[in-house]
């Protein structure tokens, strides 16, 4: 795949330089299922049924899903719009109603190859549009009036994982744990920066690392336990510095940063690491002005990203083995406002991409005709039912424990 980049877009391109890690407490078994060599063949983790990953894409900031997947047809929201609304004449067309917009190119072309699923008009009731009241809502998958301490994977580790023997069955790329990821006893990593899985065995981290570990143990608790996992975030780091180092990747990936953390993800994936779920973020997406500048550069980002890490798995022979998913913590206003941006809305789209995801659009589209007291648009698909979803049908889980029975689980999945 060609490598393509926009000179908009440039000004987010994040440079990989610094060395630093977050390992949390429960990273405190050493090396376990990290020895050896890349793996080729990728057996599952070790109490696990199977090898298949998935992968979160968060965009942060509440992203526009009506100017993501455009309801061309509909002359309301062309009306609502009168200044961002995207150009029905230059939308790529999903269906006789909905479009995305044109600098998701690359995205339609894996739609025309059957590898996208698109489920339009999602969200949850009482919508919050607190960006962080609503990204616990997502990440937790419960209501916002009992919103928990563990996210909704986390819970899926704790339930379902319970033999797993690795230290990280998630890992976070970026500079905060995920809420999602976090559970009672599983084992999860927050790398802070990318760069961490670069071969640097002289930076400040690893040095301060190797005299730490050779120190003898005192017989103090609390510092043996940072001893010990200085050693584990060591040891660590070499095995998937070592991983990525022996994957090159399939495609060229532009200097961007969701490109750049995807790149990385694709690496470990196809090395072989134990890891069941990744998590990268794509931020940037709060656009309550100049809308028409911001966010045509961040879809194409986003666009050329999964694009170009499905041709990555792709060539590695790993894509059957990987399903995407992305989110964002709420949609935008129905009408623009005074800026020319969008305030916080309710209802939004989610994105699934893989080998085996069931193509095509899933639910039903947004109704600009019947909206709620506020005037935002009213879900029709409760997220919940696509994480059901992909626990049941990609994840091999019973959702019921994890995000509740009351939601059916989207077939999202090829049979």
């Amino acid at each position: 795949m060609r490598l393509q980049i926009d000179r908009r877009a440039f000004h987010r391109a994040v440079g990989l330089s610094a060395l630093t890690a977050t390992v949390p407490a429960f990273l405190h078994h050493t090396g376990l299922a990290l020895a050896g060599d890349p793996i080729k063949g990728v057996p599952p983790i070790k109490g696990l049924k199977d090898n298949r990953v998935l992968v979160i894409v968060q965009l942060a900031g509440g992203n526009d899903g009506l100017n993501t997947v455009v309801p061309y047809a509909d002359d309301k929201y062309y009306k609502a719009r009168p200044k961002i609304a995207v150009d029905k004449g230059k939308v790529h067309k999903l269906t006789d109603t909905l479009g995305l917009h044109p600098e998701m190119a690359d995205l339609k072309k894996v739609f025309d190859e059957g590898g996208l699923a698109v489920v339009p008009n999602v969200g949850y009731p009482n919508p919050n549009r607190s960006h962080f009241k609503s990204m616990d809502v997502w990440e937790t998958a419960t209501p916002p009036e009992r919103v928990g301490k563990t996210g909704w994977v986390g819970r899926y580790f704790d339930a379902e994982c319970k033999g797993a023997d690795s230290p990280m069955l998630g890992l976070r790329v970026g500079d905060q744990a995920a809420l999602t990821l976090a559970g009672e006893r599983a084992g999860v990593a927050t790398f802070a920066n990318p760069a961490m899985l670069e071969d640097n065995s002289t930076g400040p981290l690893a040095r301060g690392l190797d005299k730490l570990n050779e120190v003898e143990p005192t017989g103090i608790p609390a510092l043996d336990y940072v001893q010990r996992t200085g050693n584990t975030t060591r040891q660590l780091s070499r095995k998937i510095s070592a991983a990525v180092r022996d994957v090159k990747s399939g495609v060229e990936y532009p200097p961007f940063s969701l490109c750049q953390a995807l790149r990385l993800v694709s690496q470990m994936v196809t090395a072989g690491l134990p890891t069941r779920v990744y998590y990268v973020t794509l931020g940037g997406f709060d656009t309550h002005a100049g809308q028409m500048l911001r966010h045509p550069a961040l879809l194409q980002e986003l666009s050329q990203g999964l694009a170009l890490f499905r041709a990555d798995l792709k060539a590695h022979g790993q894509l059957d083995r990987v399903m995407v998913m992305t989110f964002s913590e709420f949609g935008r206003r129905v009408d623009e406002n005074q800026q020319q941006g969008t305030d916080h809305g309710t209802a939004n789209v989610m994105f699934l991409l893989g080998g085996n995801v069931k193509p095509g659009v899933h639910g039903v589209p947004p109704d600009l005709g019947k909206l709620d007291n506020q005037g935002d648009l009213v879900f029709k698909t409760d997220f919940r039912t696509v994480y059901a979803g992909v626990l049941k049908h990609w994840l091999g889980a019973d959702p019921t424990g994890i995000v509740g029975k009351d939601f059916t689980p989207l077939e999202l999945v090829k049979a």
